[in-house]
């Protein structure tokens, strides 16, 4: 049997997926932002920003090496 591993020193998420889901980040907000500031409710704009996140993601994750 081996011994467990010490996953302390590990970190949480690598380069490339902080990146992508940074980016994600970036774009909902601007995306719910204008939405917001076109006069559409905060319901609509969070359902766009959702839309535009998923995209924004299989985007990346299909650019991004």
């Amino acid at each position: 049997m081996s011994a467990p591993s010490d996953r302390s020193q590990e970190p949480l998420m690598t380069v490339r997926a902080a990146v992508i889901l940074l980016l994600g980040t970036q774009i909902v907000v601007a995306d719910g932002v204008l939405i917001v500031l076109a006069g559409n409710a905060w319901a609509v704009a969070v359902l766009a920003a959702g839309g535009a996140l998923a995209g924004t993601v299989a985007f990346a994750r299909s650019v991004i090496g």
